[in-house]
C-alpha cells in the first residue's frame, strides 16, 4: 500500500477525495486551512466572493448592478 500526502484547492478537494474512497483508497483529512478561519472571517469571504462573481455578470451584461444614487436612497 502507497501512501501520500497531497495539497489541494479545498473546491477540488470534495471530489477528488470521493474518488479515492470509491476507488478503495483509505482518505485521512490532515488538516483543512477553511476549518483555522474564524466565522467572521469565513462569512466575509464568502460575502466578497458573491460581490466579485456579481461584478463578473454585470460586466458580462447578465444583471444590473444600482446605482450609487440607489444604495443612498436605501439607507
Amino acid at each position: 500500500m502507497i501512501t501520500a500526502e497531497v495539497k489541494l484547492k479545498e473546491k477540488d478537494a470534495e471530489m477528488i477525495l470521493k474518488v479515492i474512497s470509491k476507488l478503495g483508497g483509505k482518505v485521512k483529512v490532515i488538516s483543512s486551512e477553511s476549518s483555522k478561519e474564524s466565522p467572521v472571517k469565513k462569512k466575509f469571504k464568502a460575502d466578497l466572493e458573491e460581490a466579485f462573481h456579481e461584478i463578473k455578470l454585470h460586466q458580462e451584461g447578465k444583471i444590473k448592478l444600482k446605482t450609487a444614487r440607489e444604495l443612498l436612497d436605501e439607507l
